[in-house]
């Protein structure tokens, strides 16, 4: 059951944590892959419903993080952009599976965005010829980040998208999504304007990259990231976030759709609520402030270095900035790499990040979602799928 929290947490760079086959465990077979993505994720975001994919899609997480928690079990998960997937134990499968499926009507009511949602048993992946192996980083006090090689999460995906496995009787089960147990997106936050780059000189660049052979993954994104590094610098270097560029957005019209996600119904108080408090954080932030003993400035800065922007699940999936001419010299690495034959890639550049925000304890624990904001992950997936089906 606490398979993930008896993972040591890693204090290394990810690329030193590729480096060592002994820091990655076997999944137990008696756990489960749970897949939830949205349908048609690319006509949504050319509609412009780049903002309500992100909100979404962070929710299949925060959905099945607030259940894990209130079970007490660590669980690892990854977001895509367009949907996330998670890991649990044989117990908390249908709870997650309920969970997610108020989310899918919920989302389908208020936002006309359908989701799919399947899961396929770890045990059945390993009898399909398919590998995973974890590992944890501790990416800064208290954010822990799983670090996942192997094809086994493609493998899911794929079949969940086929619609060949489905959660037990979930898809039939009627829900009612005023229940807080079914439709619990507690900590769910959408208070951010889009982030524009660093500088004017910058720009958003969404990655997306994948080994063609799933057994040298390790070394292949070990040398990706110390290439990345390389051309744009470390992480603070190329982090898409800065404090300078962080705006609240005080408007009713996206408290509204953070409302409708965690509630589905209208609650005027929330409403109000969420409005004198970016009111307040808007003072709190620009004038570094500090409330229970947590200045402004520490809180967004604990906001970068708790962003998804960097993520592992047998392949990477990335969101950086730097100049064009970083970009060029990347890219032209990537195309070399692989025109040998040694791995495949997509990428888009973007105007500026969104995010969406799970905070369960302002001191430490909050997790931010981010994505291109004009759906940067999915248009990156445009360029790479043609390149896997060849």
């Amino acid at each position: 059951m606490q398979f993930y929290k008896n993972i040591p947490a890693l204090q290394q760079p990810i690329s030193a944590v590729l480096a060592n086959p002994a820091y990655f465990k076997d999944i137990p077979e008696n756990w489960h892959v749970v897949v939830a993505d949205i349908n048609n994720s690319t006509g949504a975001v050319s509609g412009g419903k780049h903002a309500d994919v992100n909100l979404i899609a962070a929710g299949c997480l925060i959905v099945a993080l607030n259940i894990s928690k209130a079970q007490q079990v660590e669980i690892p998960y990854f977001f895509g952009g367009d949907g996330g997937t998670v890991l649990v134990p044989d117990f908390l499968l249908e709870k997650v599976l309920a969970g997610l499926q108020a989310h899918k009507q919920n989302s389908l009511k208020n936002f006309s965005l359908d989701l799919r949602i399947g899961s396929v048993p770890v045990k059945e992946i390993y009898n399909a010829g398919y590998e995973m192996k974890l590992a944890k980083v501790e990416m800064t006090a208290g954010f822990l980040k799983p670090i996942l090689i192997g094809n086994g999460l493609k493998y899911s995906e794929k079949r969940v998208k086929q619609n060949e496995v489905d959660g037990p009787g979930i898809e039939k089960k009627e829900m009612n999504l005023q229940s807080p147990d079914e439709l619990n997106l507690q900590g769910m936050e959408c208070r951010w304007d889009e982030v524009r780059p660093p500088s004017k000189a910058a720009e958003v660049v969404c990655l997306l990259i994948e080994a063609t052979d799933p057994n040298r993954q390790m070394a292949v994104y070990r040398d990706v990231l110390n290439t990345l590094e390389e051309i744009y610098g470390n992480a603070n270097e190329h982090h898409p976030i800065t404090i300078k560029m962080l705006r609240l957005k005080n408007s009713v019209q996206k408290i509204q759709k953070e409302m409708l996600a965690r509630y589905s119904k209208t609650k005027p108080f929330f409403m109000l609520k969420r409005l004198v408090e970016n009111f307040i954080g808007a003072f709190y932030f620009r004038y570094d402030l500090t409330v229970n003993k947590m200045s402004g400035h520490q809180y967004l800065s604990q906001l970068i270095a708790q962003s998804e922007i960097l993520t592992i699940d047998g392949r990477i999936n990335a969101i950086i900035s730097g100049t064009k001419e970083n970009r060029i010299r990347f890219i032209k690495y990537l195309t070399e790499q692989e025109q040998s034959g040694i791995l495949v890639f997509g990428h888009h550049v973007s105007p500026s990040s969104i995010m969406t925000c799970y905070v369960e304890d302002m001191k430490n624990k909050h997790t931010h979602f981010v994505d291109g904001s004009d759906g940067g992950y999915t248009a990156a997936s445009r360029e790479l799928k043609p390149k896997l089906q060849s």
